[in-house]
């Protein structure tokens, strides 16, 4: 862990981060929403960009998941910035990897940041989705954001979307029954952990072919 930090202190000393912080101003969103925006937390948490090919380590960022972009936290100062997306290719903070994904529009893939679920030969990939809803019904504004993630397997280099067991189990056929055993024997139930089911069987499945 030491080793570590030594190192990604030394990397940043070589960096020159100053065109990293060269995008526009993060604008906050309407005060009156009162659920954040944001992936996971709405603190600022340090993680690591690769962006134009290079990584930086130890950046203050946060994935704004309504606009689909980052906001990272320019040094010495209160202000965030949003990097261009276009030139990052993967982010990561805690536990969490995103890699930015180029749009496969007959697929149904749109380009944008996904969060990797799993990255072996079969990626397992969470499109992250808040959109706002809005309600004046009781004469006032009310707002909040809904969240529908959507997710894909990358089998063969193509995208899959995937929403029900069925259709997970339909790519890999052979392997259907130990498939579903395995689920029953680690008492994942697909309709109440649909996340952690599809992330369980791909992971399964190589384990089972490899």
């Amino acid at each position: 862990m030491a080793q570590n930090q030594a190192v990604h202190a030394y990397e940043n000393a070589l960096i020159d981060r100053s065109h990293l912080y060269n995008g526009h101003e993060y604008i906050q969103h309407d005060y009156r929403v009162k659920v954040h925006p944001f992936f996971a937390t709405d603190s600022l948490q340090s993680g690591s960009i690769t962006y134009n090919g290079i990584a930086y380590h130890d950046v203050l960022m946060l994935y704004d998941v309504v606009r689909d972009e980052l906001a990272i936290k320019m040094p010495e100062t209160i202000f965030r910035i949003r990097p261009h997306s276009q030139q990052i290719s993967t982010f990561s903070f805690g536990p969490y990897q995103f890699a930015r994904i180029v749009g496969d529009s007959a697929a149904g893939v749109r380009t944008g940041f996904y969060q990797v679920l799993h990255g072996g030969r079969i990626q397992v990939l969470a499109k992250r989705i808040k959109t706002v809803h809005e309600d004046i019904s009781g004469g006032f504004y009310k707002a909040n954001y809904l969240v529908k993630d959507r997710y894909f397997i990358v089998k063969d280099g193509v995208y899959h979307e995937v929403k029900k067991k069925r259709s997970v189990l339909a790519l890999f056929p052979g392997q259907t029954a130990p498939l579903k055993k395995y689920l029953r024997a680690n008492q994942i139930k697909f309709n109440e952990q649909r996340e952690q089911a599809i992330t369980a069987i791909v992971q399964q499945y190589e384990t089972l072919t490899h």
